[in-house]
């Protein structure tokens, strides 16, 4: 006698069929094509931006805008589909669609869930290596990591600092634990891929490691990604820079263009006492770095021409502005003290005699020889153990 099959076992194997679907070399594809086959219909899973993850047959059309745009998804169908929501730690992330009701809504939630437990696997993975590369990156910014180790840790994540990168930092008024948990780019999970960009959270904000020229476009991305789930997202981009040091220096000045508010800066030359006050914030604000960026153009021409422009600044700011004294001290005549400070004035752009300039030449001298994790306390410590 030829056993027959119930609806309850049949009800079993179509269970059983897309829960094994997850044991599969690509899970989430195997599970739509093995809905497929239960129900003979087109399934697609669908991102909340509208973008086809998985389509089974591939060239089926989805209208993919009208599916996603019913938030949570109804029980009545939507331009033919219907339709169950996706979700990655209690947040949905996209649509499973299928076209007509040939399934049971049951097999179909049973299946969206299926997806959800796929993807929140693959998210674990990449957030455990997103923390690690965290660590380092914490380390490299508070100066505890070299260049030699430093590089080679980043190294350890893909990236190479011998080439030049930007830096992203950005932000938003909203839950810390949706920062860490909402998946960017589900098609990065989909091909077990890493980040295609080194991504990871500092300080609560996210923080983006770029290869040269691409700071602007992944910052757009970045921003639009923040202003999805939290108010005020701000986004700051750095200069393109080489090395452990660029990249720390890189850090504070893509938290130091955040600063402007919210949209996507980029940076640009700041008055140094407002980007250290800023940066001083935290421990480890490079302010050896930042005051030689500060003298940049002085340095660059001491160097080339065998002149003292920095050394002449610096005593000059140390005698409150006395040319006299200053002149005596450099045994120099007044005119060519004048004659330094006017060219000081040119290559920076600055005119030394205005307060707010006075005080930036005065902290970028002061800090120029303090070494990298110096911060601003450094300094004044520095300046009350000198006056005693």
């Amino acid at each position: 006698m030829i056993p027959v099959m119930t609806a309850a076992d049949s009800n079993f194997a179509d269970h059983r069929a897309l829960a094994d679907a997850l044991t599969a070399e690509r899970p989430l594809h195997a599970l739509v094509r093995a809905l497929h086959r239960i129900s003979s219909a087109p399934v697609a899973v669908i991102d909340l931006r509208g973008g086809v993850l998985v389509s089974v047959p591939e060239r089926a059309e989805w209208e993919a805008e009208e599916l996603v745009a019913v938030s949570p998804p109804a029980d009545s169908p939507v331009a033919g589909c219907i339709l169950r929501s996706v979700e990655l730690e209690g947040e949905p992330v996209a649509v499973l669609a299928m076209r007509g009701q040939s399934a049971p809504a049951e097999l179909l939630s049973f299946a969206a869930t299926l997806a959800g437990i796929e993807l929140s696997r693959r998210h674990a993975i990449l957030s455990g290596r997103r923390e690690l590369l965290g660590q380092v990156l914490e380390d490299v910014i508070a100066g505890y990591l070299g260049e030699r180790e430093g590089a080679r840790r980043l190294l350890d994540h893909g990236l190479d600092v011998s080439k030049p990168h930007e830096v992203v930092v950005g932000s938003a008024e909203g839950s810390p634990r949706r920062l860490r948990s909402y998946p960017w780019n589900l098609h990065t999970l989909l091909t077990q891929q890493n980040d295609p960009h080194l991504r990871t959270i500092v300080d609560e904000r996210l923080v983006l490691i770029v290869p040269e020229k691409a700071g602007l476009f992944v910052a757009k991305l970045c921003h639009e990604h923040l202003a999805s789930f939290g108010s005020n997202a701000r986004v700051g981009v750095s200069k393109p820079r080489l090395g452990v040091r660029g990249l720390r220096l890189g850090y504070f000045e893509a938290r130091n263009a955040l600063s402007e508010g919210y949209g996507v800066h980029v940076h640009r030359t700041q008055d140094l006492p407002t980007a250290l006050l800023i940066a001083s914030l935290e421990a480890g604000a490079p302010l050896g770095d930042l005051s030689a960026e500060a003298l940049a153009p002085l340095l660059e021409y001491d160097q080339k021409n065998d002149t003292s422009l920095v050394d002449s600044l610096r005593c000059y700011l140390g005698k409150d502005g006395d040319m006299s004294a200053t002149a005596a001290e450099l045994f120099v005549h007044r005119n060519t003290l004048r004659n330094r400070l006017r060219l000081v004035e040119e290559l920076t752009g600055r005119d030394v005699s205005l307060p707010s300039n006075y005080a930036h030449f005065w902290l970028a001298t002061s800090g120029l020889d303090l070494s990298t994790g110096a911060n601003l306390s450094s300094l004044f410590e520095r300046g009350t153990a000198q006056d005693v």
